[in-house]
């Protein structure tokens, strides 16, 4: 990403937990209700959670203020629950972010060669992302959640294991 002093080009950088309850308040509706459909948690505690479990938490920013956050939770010895949580500024940025989206993904591999974790199934953009990214699905849980609504099952494994 470029120079952080560039404020209109965004860059990534590791998150804090003021970046987490920071963006907690200005969630994506799309995202909002994923939460709302796989947890019980407030958008706050499912932040808190993702940071406080990742390895390496990264947050996107763009004019000064973060605009997505990301990481993955261990879940067994090289596994890794990969998540990634945003606000509407990611349309402002998207461009730029998509473009090293790709490179961070190698970069959580590092500590993970299988990501995986469940999409809901309403989400067509987030699901084209994903597999843009190079993840499968591989199973829709017709139950899933609290909601027990539609969801897919993604993986992506890289091949250095």
């Amino acid at each position: 990403m470029p120079d952080h002093e560039d404020l209109h080009k965004p860059y990534v950088r590791d998150a804090t937990l003021d970046d987490a309850i920071y963006l907690s308040t200005r969630l994506r509706a799309a995202d909002l209700a994923e939460i709302e459909a796989s947890s019980n948690k407030s958008p706050e505690e499912a932040l808190v959670y993702g940071f406080n479990k990742s390895a390496h938490c990264r947050v996107g920013i763009y004019n000064n203020n973060p605009f997505i956050i990301f990481g993955a939770c261990r879940v067994i010895e090289g596994v890794g629950c990969v998540w990634a949580l945003g606000s509407d500024d990611l349309l402002k940025a998207k461009g730029e972010f998509l473009r090293q989206s790709r490179h961070w993904i190698n970069v959580l591999h590092e500590d993970y060669p299988i990501l995986f974790n469940y999409i809901d199934a309403r989400n067509a953009v987030h699901i084209r992302w994903i597999r843009w990214l190079g993840f499968n699905l591989i199973n829709l849980h017709p139950e899933h959640g609290v909601a027990g609504i539609p969801f897919y099952e993604f993986v992506r494994i890289t091949n250095h294991v």
